[in-house]
């Protein structure tokens, strides 16, 4: 388990101190597959440099399996950091070295045996789909490509932890979904926990389980993927995750109301049924479902009746079918 306690960085030069994280707190449990969104310049690739001590904290704890990285002396931080392997939206592979050469190249580092490096290079490009590019070098190949290799390179020490920094951002959006399907794989067979660190709420949707969502240098919102997804509180929550559509449709008869649904009822035909039951015409402006977990999550802004009495009946329907609502302005 990976735990941020208190967690702050600031950068100081002459021109002043810059605070890129505010007490931050975080926990990561085993097995999961964590999100950790915002929009450019919130913390977020600080944030996750912190967690294998890349970035030194100004202040805070990062524990990880209960051993706090900033008090440990240097050999036995490198020694936990084999167990954090990492990823990044660059790739960061080494030119002059053919593919099988730079997924070798941590087992190099800790003095593995010639053969067993090469044995276990050549088990992780099978397991990225890419065996047959193992004697390749990065310029011969693609986005996507280099990004397996960059991931069978993280998992060379069989590391625990994964960590994720935009990692799919300089990818088109089949390729994003192919290395998404390849983490998700790696998180369900080898049970490695992974920190993805994105502002595209498609990745998240995707293949997190949880989500923190930050802004300005602190954590504002954190919780299941399908909770934070389906009702989100904060304003920065909601502009990231509301599609801007629903924030700004107009209406032309009365009220907006936000239905939410959160895999419970989904199912149910509650528009058909709130009209046969009410006998009131219900105008959707605007739905969209999402499938997180095997579950349906969205939202369906609907126009209210512009007479107060029907409008309440509408909102009575809804809670006695237990559909979450908002009123949208």
């Amino acid at each position: 388990m990976i735990e941020l306690i208190h967690l702050s960085k600031q950068y100081t030069s002459k021109a002043g101190t810059l605070t890129a994280l505010s007490d931050i707190d975080l926990r990561i449990e085993d097995g999961a597959v964590f999100g950790i969104i915002g929009l450019s310049g919130a913390g977020k690739s600080t944030l996750v440099r912190c967690i294998n001590l890349l970035e030194r904290p100004t202040a805070g704890k990062v524990l990880v399996d209960g051993e706090d990285l900033t008090k440990v002396k240097k050999k036995r931080l490198l020694e936990i950091r084999r167990g954090i392997g990492m990823i990044f939206q660059n790739f960061n592979l080494l030119d002059q070295r053919t593919v099988e050469a730079n997924v070798k190249f941590p087992l190099e580092l800790v003095h593995t045996p010639k053969e067993e490096a090469a044995a276990r290079a050549a088990e992780l490009l099978r397991l990225v789909g890419l065996e047959e590019k193992a004697h390749a070098y990065p310029s011969e190949l693609s986005g996507g490509q280099k990004q397996r290799v960059a991931i069978a390179r993280a998992l060379a020490l069989s590391p625990k932890y994964l960590l994720c920094d935009e990692a799919t951002s300089a990818l088109d959006p089949n390729t994003t979904a192919s290395i998404l399907a390849l983490l998700k794989e790696i998180n369900q067979t080898l049970g490695v926990t992974i920190v993805v660190i994105t502002h595209e709420m498609r990745v998240v949707e995707s293949i997190c389980t949880d989500v923190a969502v930050i802004s300005e240098s602190r954590i504002v919102e954190q919780g299941k993927v399908s909770e934070v997804f389906s009702d989100p509180k904060s304003e920065i929550a909601r502009e990231l995750i509301i599609p801007e559509l629903i924030r700004t449709v107009r209406s032309s008869g009365g009220s907006k109301l936000r239905l939410i649904f959160d895999g419970t009822t989904s199912d149910m035909p509650i528009i058909s049924a709130l009209a046969l039951t009410l006998g009131v015409a219900v105008n959707i402006l605007y739905a969209d479902t999402k499938n997180i977990d095997g579950k349906a999550y969205g939202h369906m802004v609907i126009t209210l009746p512009q007479e107060p009495e029907k409008a309440e009946a509408v909102k009575k329907f809804l809670t006695e079918n237990h559909v979450s609502f908002r009123e949208e302005i």
